[in-house]
């Protein structure tokens, strides 16, 4: 799977994806270096960066398949994202993974940009320009893991939500041993993730998702645990039966097995509504 990090905030999350062998990793910013990385010239804000959007056509040489396109949208070098992606869709299944900000913290300019990004985005999605948008709230994925230094702030919920989407990718590949993962509708094209947990069927999204229409619940059990409890399927059985209201019209589920002690799960939840 390719990782592509446009911007301060995409190019940390790829850096996060960089510790794990099956991602194949691309950068692009100011003031950057390294192998898969694009240097772009420093321009006076949005609209200059848009308008000298680069050819990309030999840095994306060997690209293809499934991407990930990770961007936030307060940076001034998220208006060549959707240049950029032009660039690849054609070799490329692309997933936007958009990292928004507190956006009550940002200046009117920086506000204004985000908000454009962000709908436009989303339009993109709705259209199947891309496959899927997932939407990441920094202040979200904050209350989810309960407590964040302030030193190392970006980096903890970074490599947070990037081990969520390890995991579940892990998990979409793997051989479970009841239910499955299935696709969403395609009309579902507005996502988000979160943390699952399977004792009291709490959920924390990593976003505030409006008009959600469709659910899945992946649960890591621990082998023994499989093995071991006779009300395990009860249980969950039980769980996802309640799961599925008047609004979440498609509930699924998948259980797989693990060597840790502890069991965890994660969400998936999708809705056709571009959000406000």
């Amino acid at each position: 799977m390719n990782i592509v990090g446009l911007g301060k905030a995409g190019c940390a999350i790829a850096d996060c994806f960089a510790e794990y062998p099956q991602y194949k990793i691309f950068k692009i910013d100011v003031d950057i270096v390294g192998e898969n990385c694009y240097n772009l010239i420093r321009q006076s804000g949005p609209e200059a960066y848009e308008r000298e959007t680069p050819d990309f056509t030999d840095f994306f040489e060997d690209i293809e398949g499934q991407t990930i396109f990770v961007v936030g949208g307060s940076g001034d070098v998220s208006a060549i994202c959707l240049r950029t992606m032009e660039q690849i869709k054609e070799n490329c299944m692309i997933d936007v993974l958009y990292i928004r900000p507190d956006v009550e913290l940002l200046s009117g300019n920086k506000r204004l940009h985000e908000k454009v990004t962000y709908n436009v985005l989303q339009h993109y999605a709705r259209s199947k320009a891309v496959n899927r948008m997932y939407l990441i709230s920094n202040p979200a994925v904050e209350d989810t893991m309960g407590s964040v230094p302030v030193l190392g702030y970006y980096d903890a919920i970074n490599k947070f939500v990037v081990s969520a989407i390890h995991m579940i990718n892990i998990f979409k590949n793997s051989e479970s041993v009841m239910g499955s993962v299935g696709a969403p509708m395609d009309s579902r094209s507005i996502c988000t993730l979160g943390i699952y947990d399977m004792e009291n069927g709490e959920e924390k999204k990593f976003f505030p998702l409006d008009s959600i229409k469709e659910m899945c619940y992946i649960y890591a059990v621990s082998e023994t645990v499989l093995r071991e409890d006779g009300g395990l399927h009860k249980k969950i059985v039980t769980q996802i039966k309640g799961k599925s209201t008047k609004e979440v019209q498609d509930v699924s589920f998948a259980v797989y097995p693990t060597k840790y002690k502890s069991d965890y799960g994660y969400l998936l939840a999708y809705s056709p509504t571009v959000q406000e």
